[in-house]
């Protein structure tokens, strides 16, 4: 009878409890803080002194969801001007009313989430960054794929030039539909034979997918929201140096001695990506406002992959059925050959339609003149 009665003391003591703060809020707040295991001394004097050896970055953050509302603090000030015993508060109560009054509590608490992941955030932007001048820069400057899209170019103006004159360039996403574009028996399709022609008449452009670079890794950067990433790390920085400005503090300056180049090396990284990316997705006569990195990128990856798979097939077909022209002319010089390749393309297309075995090509739903426009 006698622990009846003493549990049934003790669960109205645990009654009396008063709480100013929402039930699921004081619940969620409760958890968050028994994960920390410090007292609200503790947890206070850290966030003035933006000490995170203390307190993790991963619970800094957990409590910015925490920060008192203006109805919160009022009701708490309304409390403790009344001077009702803070004892019978509830411990999530008497812990927000201690963190309500650290002064700037939203600044200290962003600077310490800001100083908790600005290594992070570094290291996880630099190399999309990189990623996208690199591949930026490579596609423009590539020589080889410039001839192997001459080609392409070549082979679509003599395919067509029975219904239009000759064009000047095409769409880049017309790459894709290189393997929709069969022979009439459905075994050969416009890249096999473009890999044919390349492997036979112009083996040194056989590897051009060797000079694009990082192509891959630029094709999975958002590079819209790294801008952003970029910027943000911009303000943070501007508030630290603010607060470091108005209230001096050793942990702050010491953070900006080691940090401010940095954000600097990265901001002048965003700038130069943006640059790289704007002017290679102009040199192919597209918009960055409409093609994004994952929209631009992916077009060579998907070329580059098609094409290796047709290579492979070349070698195979050649192996079995010999080489796509017989008797070739004298060697050409590589800088003849160059200047010259659409005209040897066109002339040999020309010599094969005089051939019963000339494979004819059909389009599906106008492929070709979807890939010349």
């Amino acid at each position: 009878l006698d622990l009846v009665c003493a549990k049934s003391k003790a669960a109205q003591k645990v009654a009396t409890k008063v709480t100013l703060l929402e039930a699921n809020r004081a619940k969620n707040l409760a958890i968050t803080l028994r994960k920390a295991g410090r007292s609200a001394d503790e947890i206070c004097r850290a966030i003035h002194t933006f000490d995170l050896a203390t307190l993790p970055v991963d619970f800094v953050e957990c409590l910015m969801r925490f920060l008192p509302t203006e109805a919160e603090a009022k009701a708490l000030r309304q409390y403790e001007r009344e001077r009702k015993p803070l004892e019978e508060l509830a411990d999530e109560d008497r812990f927000m009313l201690q963190f309500s009054k650290v002064e700037r509590l939203p600044q200290r608490m962003a600077i310490m989430a800001f100083l908790g992941n600005f290594a992070e955030n570094i290291q996880m932007l630099t190399p999309q960054l990189n990623a996208i001048i690199a591949a930026s820069a490579s596609v423009k400057s590539s020589q080889k794929l410039k001839h192997m899209l001459e080609i392409i170019l070549a082979l679509g103006n003599y395919m067509n030039s029975s219904k239009r004159g000759a064009v000047y360039g095409f769409k880049l996403q017309s790459l894709d539909l290189l393997l929709d574009t069969k022979s009439t028996d459905r075994k050969m399709t416009l890249l096999h034979f473009i890999a044919l022609t390349v492997r036979e008449k112009y083996p040194e452009l056989a590897t051009f997918w060797q000079e694009l670079h990082f192509v891959e890794k630029a094709a999975a950067v958002s590079l819209e929201n790294v801008l952003l990433d970029v910027k943000e790390l911009g303000r943070g920085m501007e508030l630290l140096r603010r607060e470091c400005g108005q209230h001096e503090s050793a942990v702050l300056r010491g953070f900006l001695g080691g940090s401010e180049g940095q954000l600097e090396r990265l901001q002048r990284d965003a700038r130069t990506a943006e640059d790289a990316y704007n002017t290679v997705v102009r040199y192919f006569g597209e918009s960055p406002k409409t093609t994004p990195p994952s929209v631009f990128f992916p077009v060579f990856v998907r070329f580059i992959h098609s094409y290796k798979v047709s290579m492979r097939w070349a070698g195979e077909w050649a192996a079995w059925r010999g080489p796509l022209c017989p008797q070739p002319g004298p060697p050409v010089p590589p800088s003849q050959r160059n200047k010259w390749q659409q005209q040897e393309l066109i002339a040999e297309l020309r010599r094969r339609q005089a051939k019963d075995h000339r494979p004819m090509y059909e389009g599906k739903d106008g492929t070709i003149e979807d890939i010349i426009t």
